[in-house]
């Protein structure tokens, strides 16, 4: 880590090809949840929750996050200290998960399958994104190398919740 700036030469190839996957990816959310639409909808009626839709807003989010990270980290001038804030930006994002979650269980009273697995699922994107991003500032404690864990996860949980928008919620 010269003048301060990580090495984005190392970091090129998985930052392209984390950026391909999850752009990918978030294509499968949209068209899980355009062909099963009015399915969504209607057991979302039925329980009175939002949770359906609430995962399909969990896994566009944790793979527009994953792209975003992609793409700031392919920019060979962004300094170490500026991709830290970044991260922990990313971090306060991923927090959008597990907030929505909390807040329509709390609605709805209804508790879906499965709650708090994705409940601690979320919250431990969320602590591998802020580790990513204190450990890069303090140039101590893993820095970027907790991102392959946060992404795998990341995309774990998008493709977890499209098969369920798009096989499961016909069942």
């Amino acid at each position: 880590m010269a003048g301060g700036a990580y090495d984005a030469e190392a970091w090129h190839d998985f930052f392209i090809a984390a950026a391909g996957a999850t752009a990918a990816l978030s294509g499968l959310i949209f068209v899980a949840v355009s062909i099963n639409l009015r399915d969504i909808l209607a057991e979302e009626k039925k329980i009175g929750s939002s949770y359906l839709t609430g995962r399909a807003l969990e896994s566009l989010v944790a793979l527009l996050i994953v792209l975003g990270i992609s793409l700031v980290g392919l920019d060979p001038f962004i300094g170490r200290v500026a991709f830290a804030a970044f991260l922990l930006f990313c971090a306060a994002g991923s927090a959008v998960s597990p907030v929505r979650s909390i807040s329509a269980y709390r609605a709805s009273h209804v508790k879906p399958i499965a709650y708090n697995l994705r409940l601690f699922l979320a919250l431990l994107l969320v602590a591998a994104y802020a580790i990513s991003g204190v450990t890069l500032l303090a140039q101590g404690g893993g820095g970027l190398h907790w991102l392959p864990f946060a992404f795998i996860l990341a995309i774990s949980i998008a493709a977890a919740n499209a098969w369920i928008l798009l096989v499961e919620v016909l069942r």
